[in-house]
C-alpha cells in the first residue's frame, strides 16, 4: 500500500535536489575570468617640445620646429612654430595612450592633419599639407612633413 504523502514528499525532495545541483553548477557563472584589458593611460604631452622638421617640399630641406602643448585629460591644445619653411599654427587634438592626433588650424586654411607617437621624452610627429581653398584652390600653401621633437 502506498501513502499519497510519500509520493509528494519524494517529488519535493527531487525538486529540492535538482535546484541544489543547479545552484552549484551555475555558481559564479556571471564572473569574468581571465585578464581584462584596461585602457592605456594618456601620455603626458604638456610642455615645450623642440626639434627638426623635415618638409615634404624639396624647396625646404629642414628647419627648426617648436611645439607648446597644454593638456587637460585627453584634450590637447597649443601651437606649432616653425622657422623659415616649417609648419606653424594653432593645434587642437587629443591623446589616447601614446598616440596624439589632431590638426593645425590657420585662418582660411584646411588640411593640416597631425598624428604623433610619444616615446619616452621624444615625439615623432607627422603633419599634413595645408591649403587655402578660397585663395589658391587646392594648391598647397604650407607643406607638411615629419618632425622629431624632444622635451
Amino acid at each position: 500500500m502506498q501513502f499519497p504523502g510519500r509520493r509528494a514528499m519524494r517529488s519535493g525532495f527531487a525538486a529540492v535536489g535538482a535546484l541544489t545541483l543547479l545552484s552549484f553548477a551555475c555558481k559564479d557563472s556571471n564572473a569574468v575570468t581571465g585578464s581584462v584589458s584596461s585602457p592605456m593611460a594618456a601620455a603626458n604631452v604638456a610642455g615645450t617640445w623642440s626639434g627638426t622638421f623635415h618638409s615634404d617640399s624639396s624647396a625646404c630641406a629642414s628647419s627648426q620646429l617648436t611645439a607648446k602643448f597644454v593638456q587637460n585629460g585627453s584634450e590637447v591644445t597649443g601651437t606649432l612654430s616653425g622657422a623659415s619653411c616649417g609648419t606653424s599654427g594653432v593645434f587642437k587634438g587629443s591623446v589616447s595612450g601614446n598616440e596624439l592626433t589632431g590638426s593645425i588650424e590657420m585662418l582660411g586654411c584646411s588640411g593640416g592633419g597631425v598624428s604623433a607617437t610619444v616615446s619616452g621624452s621624444g615625439l615623432a610627429l607627422t603633419i599634413g599639407d595645408l591649403t587655402r581653398p578660397i585663395v589658391s584652390g587646392q594648391e598647397v600653401v604650407m607643406y607638411g612633413g615629419a618632425a622629431s621633437l624632444q622635451r
